[in-house]
Order: C-alpha cells, then structure tokens, then sequence
C-alpha cells in the first residue's frame, strides 16, 4: 500500500514539472518576454527532479518524469539566453544603434536645414494655437462646399457621356 502512494505522487509530480515545462518552454519562445519563464523552469525542475527521485525509490515508471526533465530544463536553458542576452549583449547593440543614427542624421541635415526644421516647428506651433471652434467650422463648411461642387461635375460628366452614347 505504501508502496502504490509514492507511486502517484511521483507521477503526480511529474505531470505538474511537465505541465509548467510546457509552459515554461512555450513562453521563453516569446521575444523579450522569455526571460520570465525562469520561474516555471525552476519550478518545473524541481518539482520534476523530487519525482524522479521519489520513482526511483520505488521502481515506479519514470517516462513522463523524464519527459517533464527534459522539457522544463530546455524551456529554462531558453529564457537564461535570452536574459543574458537581454542584459549583456543588447544595450551594446541599443547604444551603437543610437550613435550610428546621430552619426547619420548629423551628416545628412546640416546647419541651413535644422533652423528651417525649427521655424517650421514654431510656425506650427503658432498655427496650432490660432485654431478654434470657428475656424474649423468654417473650414469643414468650405470642403461641403467644395464636395458639393465636386459632384455636381462628376454628375455633368457622367450626363454628357451618356449623351454621346
């Protein structure tokens, strides 16, 4: 009898390291989001190895135990890389990115074209502050009236070409 309860709960172990190592591995597939499922992985490590150590005491099958090992350790082996990655090797990637674009953008606007970028910003700037209630009922008004005229033409040509025919 006691031999049948460290049977089950080795294989009960074993299924719950092998469901959090199947989602330990699914999420360390993600980009920059893999790097959390460390905590599934460990959890799902451990759980998996106190199974197989409980199904190795008792000569119980180690299958799914194995299967829970394998999965749970790779889904972690993932999302270590990618937070090595993370850490070490894309804020050199990140900065050189940043310097190589300023490199760029200073060749390619000099003097003359940033004081036109800035006068155009401010006369922007002015415009949006003169815009009110008024103004843009008068501009919708305006492009009613235009539509209107617009397909009053649409509807002549349509006419005529139907005259010639």
């Amino acid at each position: 009898m006691e031999e049948y309860k460290a049977t089950n709960s080795s294989q009960g172990l074993g299924i719950a390291g092998l469901v959090l190592g199947i989602i330990a591995l699914i999420i360390s597939f993600i980009p920059c989001l893999g790097m959390w499922a460390l905590v599934p992985g460990i959890v799902a490590i451990t759980l998996s190895a106190i199974g197989y150590s409980q199904a190795n005491k008792v000569n119980a099958p180690k299958g799914i135990i194995i299967a829970a090992l394998v999965i749970s350790i790779l889904g972690t082996a993932i999302a270590g890389w990618q937070l090595h990655m993370l850490k070490n090797v894309a804020p050199n990637n990140i900065e050189k990115f940043g310097k190589e674009f300023q490199k760029a953008l200073e060749e390619e606007l000099d003097e003359g074209d940033m004081e036109d970028l800035e006068r155009a910003m401010e006369k922007l700037e002015g415009e949006i502050e003169d815009i009110t209630e008024e103004s843009i009922k008068d501009v919708s008004e305006s492009a009613s009236e235009a539509l209107k005229e617009i397909a009053d033409e649409v509807e002549k040509v349509a006419d005529e070409l139907d005259d010639e025919k």
